[in-house]
């Protein structure tokens, strides 16, 4: 078997890989992308074009935070560079490619090439001026374009923004994501505390009162932001349940 082989196992598509030491480990081709393709509504404006047409402008800046929370610092866990760069009908056109650390890895990846482009000359009041943010608009463009490849702001180029629903939860997700008690360190905090009162469960009584001291609420709270965390939690009182009524069941048989 090759170091790395694509696979579909029941419609996931997966990719196996070999580390150094010779395990075989299964990765989710669609990790990163799933991790990148919300966009915070927060972080859009509507924007209509000569001829009527309407899209959504997606804040820079936001990409770039996203990117260094993903993969670090850009420079270290990510970055870009130009690879090519030509003046046309009055437009600067530039080409570039990002760069990106694979988190699971540690491997170094890039995008393919992408080019942006921005008019050199701009007409406010009636008047041509040159644009001395071309240069930097055209990069960025193309950098968009490039991070668009490993699924960040997927949702807007696939016309999710225009439902209102998805745009309601993107902002429960996003309000969700910077409460303070759904960081990963919190929800890690959190599983454990849930894991030792659930040791000191009897019965199913403890474990009715464990869940409505407040758990379902919270377990409700950080699905909007780690399904995975959820579902290990909810996991954790299911395996309880089962060990009681086994344990309680044996205590009837023995009787």
């Amino acid at each position: 078997m090759s170091k790395t082989d694509t696979v579909a196992e029941t419609g996931k598509a997966e990719t196996k890989v070999e580390t150094p030491a010779g395990k075989v480990v299964r990765l989710d081709n669609l990790d990163l992308w799933n991790r990148l393709k919300r966009t915070d509504p927060k972080a859009t404006k509507p924007f209509t074009r000569a001829g009527g047409f309407r899209g959504t402008q997606i804040d820079p800046t936001w990409r770039f935070q996203m990117m260094t929370e993903v993969f670090g610092p850009v420079g270290k866990g990510w970055g870009y560079e130009q690879m090519d760069w030509t003046i046309a009908e009055r437009m600067i056109f530039i080409c570039a490619r990002v760069w990106y650390i694979d988190p699971t890895s540690g491997e170094t990846c890039w995008t393919g090439p992408q080019w942006g482009g921005t008019e050199m000359v701009r007409r406010r009041n009636g008047i041509e001026a040159p644009d001395d943010e071309c240069f930097k608009m055209s990069m960025t463009d193309a950098v968009g374009k490039c991070l668009l490849q490993i699924g960040l702001a997927a949702d807007v180029y696939m016309g999710q923004f225009d439902d209102s629903k998805y745009r309601e939860e993107s902002e429960a997700f996003f309000a969700a994501k910077a409460n303070p008690d759904l960081q990963p360190e919190a929800i890690a905090a959190f599983e454990a505390e849930v894991k030792t009162r659930l040791n000191a469960c009897l019965d199913l009584d403890d474990l009715e009162e464990v869940w409505r001291a407040g758990v379902g609420t919270r377990l409700r709270e950080i699905g909007a932001v780690d399904k995975a965390a959820q579902h290990r939690i909810t996991g954790l009182f299911a395996q309880k349940k089962t060990e009681i009524i086994k344990r309680e069941e044996s205590r009837e048989a023995a009787e």
